[in-house]
């Protein structure tokens, strides 16, 4: 998961699904409000919990299956629900942990009753070393990911991000598939770097590579785009 805002999406959307209305609340305590059979039946909070109405009577089977309903959705989106500090990790404030410090850059992580746990980079500020510019996610390889690029154990300049690797891997299977003058010592190399790409971003096995095949293989005809039309017709 990479926000509370997909989560958000996806939640109140299997809600629908369910006969719930979801609408924004008019309230600041609360991010939105449901109903059922035209009853305003519970709240969601802006903290990510439910909260029911105690002005009307609702099932608790519903009020139950809400709230599994907000869990499996969690879940299905990715979260991490492996603990990874012990007692032994110096405890800040608040139930934060501190997983790692280096430089003026600090990993920390908090467990949340529903999306389990929840980590945060953020620097210590030089006057006073309070935490500033903090930053949450809720995906443990993106939180590592990017304590090694703020704390400066990772060059950033010689990363790629998930857009730039969808990129390349598209332009590898390209040069695989499409007629070129490739030695057999480049099409192995090629294949080599699709199959690390994959193995960094494993849906890409899935996904489809779409060609503009009259662009594509025009200079199999002589360069002579036409032809392709007159081939079609044999």
């Amino acid at each position: 998961m990479k926000s509370k805002s997909e989560f958000y999406k996806a939640f109140f959307a299997a809600l629908v699904e369910q006969g719930i209305e979801v609408h924004r609340s008019t309230s600041t305590d609360y991010l939105a409000d449901f109903y059922w059979k035209d009853q305003l039946i519970a709240f969601f909070t802006r903290m990510d919990s439910l909260e029911k109405n105690p002005f009307v009577t609702v099932p608790d089977r519903l009020m139950s299956g809400i709230q599994d309903l907000a869990r499996k959705t969690a879940l299905q989106l990715g979260i991490c629900t492996e603990k990874p500090y012990t007692d032994k990790d110096a405890k800040i404030a608040n139930g934060v942990y501190k997983l790692c410090e280096y430089g003026d850059v600090v990993l920390a992580c908090k467990h949340h009753p529903l999306f389990e746990y929840v980590f945060s980079t953020y620097r210590l500020s030089p006057d006073n070393g309070t935490p500033v510019q903090r930053q949450y996610f809720y995906n443990k390889e993106e939180a590592l990911e990017n304590f090694a690029c703020r704390s400066g154990l990772v060059d950033e300049r010689k990363l790629f991000n998930e857009a730039e690797l969808l990129l390349i891997h598209d332009e590898m299977v390209k040069f695989l598939i499409t007629p070129n003058d490739k030695t057999v010592v480049q099409f192995e190399q090629v294949q080599i770097l699709i199959d690390k790409l994959e193995d960094l971003l494993p849906a890409l096995k899935d996904r489809e590579i779409h060609l503009d095949y009259e662009q594509e293989f025009a200079h199999d005809y002589d360069g002579n785009p036409e032809a392709l039309e007159v081939a079609d017709e044999r």
